[in-house]
């Protein structure tokens, strides 16, 4: 019966603390943004000052890129997985300027987009050219609108609070393995996934993006869905993992081996999929898994190409 008890409280508080972030990630960005836009009015139809304040934001913009970019380096290089994981999450948060649409996109929390000022000066279509990767979204509507059900701002949310609850199942299993005395947690969903909490983040963050692309734009006009920097920083995530997974083959040995033979890296899949997925790895290193710091950068690069190369024909047809 304690039992029961303890399960059924620990279910209940899960579940609320799931729904009270997700309702937090999407309600307080307008909070902010009203404040700063003390800070950063929207310069609706002055043109000049547009310009000006674009002008102003340019190398601020271009600076703080060029930190987030050395700071990813500088974690997979030194094999600091935090840094790299933090340069990561900097990237994508100029996405939340996208719930606070205003004729100025530097407005408001629009201002944070000055870190993708980079990419937009060299196309806004530059942002598109992870495209292919909202394939989950349209095979996840397609059902829906077979039965001409029109549910498109319901699976962004889903994604969201299911990404949430796994990365809070993820850490609480982790947390009682390491109360357990345990040095490889391999019970809960770490027997389903490595990295639960890492496939949790990069569901929300996925969610996160769909909500973004959906979000209306001022009188009509259209604003580039930011799939390139989502692309980037979920590669980056997955590289955080990939070294982790280096040290605690180095600390454990074969016991991890024996692990990671048995449970998928993040999603589970069907083992011919999922070799199909790591082919590029073995025809790169002559191995299924990169061993250094070197190598899962190489691997991020050559799946980054390849999923932007993808992409690219859906950007030359679709401009948006």
């Amino acid at each position: 019966m304690r039992k029961v008890l303890e399960l059924s409280l620990i279910t209940g508080l899960s579940t609320l603390f799931t729904l009270c972030l997700l309702f937090v990630t999407l309600e307080t960005t307008g909070v902010i943004n009203k404040v700063l836009l003390n800070v950063f009015p929207d310069l609706l139809h002055d043109f000049e000052k547009m310009k000006e304040s674009v002008e102003f934001l340019r190398p601020i913009g271009y600076f703080a890129f060029a930190v987030v970019i050395i700071l990813i380096l500088v974690g997979f290089i030194s094999e600091r997985g935090y840094l790299s994981a933090l340069g990561s999450l900097t990237l994508y948060l100029p996405v939340f300027g996208y719930f606070a649409f205003t004729m100025f996109f530097l407005a408001g929390i629009g201002v944070l987009r000055v870190l993708w000022l980079p990419l937009l000066d060299l196309a806004p279509w530059f942002l598109n050219l992870g495209n292919i990767i909202y394939i989950p979204y349209g095979v996840s509507m397609l059902p829906f609108a077979l039965l001409r059900m029109n549910i498109g701002d319901l699976i962004p949310l889903t994604f969201m609070a299911l990404g949430i609850l796994i990365f809070l199942i993820g850490v609480m299993t982790w947390l009682s393995g390491k109360f357990k005395g345990l040095e490889i947690v391999d019970f809960g969903l770490y027997k389903f996934s490595r990295h639960p909490q890492y496939f949790g983040y990069l569901l929300w963050s996925y969610g996160l993006l769909l909500s973004a692309t959906l979000a209306g734009a001022p009188k009509g006009d259209h604003v580039s869905p930011p799939s390139l920097p989502w692309l980037i920083s979920a590669l980056i995530i997955i590289g955080v993992a990939l070294q982790e997974e280096n040290k605690m083959f180095k600390k454990h040995g074969a016991d991890y081996i024996r692990y990671r033979h048995t449970t998928s890296f993040m999603l589970p899949l069907p083992k011919q999929l999922s070799n199909s997925i790591v082919a590029p790895i073995r025809i790169l290193l002559k191995k299924r898994w990169p061993t250094s710091g070197k190598e899962v950068f190489l691997i991020l690069m050559v799946y980054g190409s390849l999923i932007v190369l993808l992409s690219l024909p859906i950007v030359l047809l679709f401009p948006w």
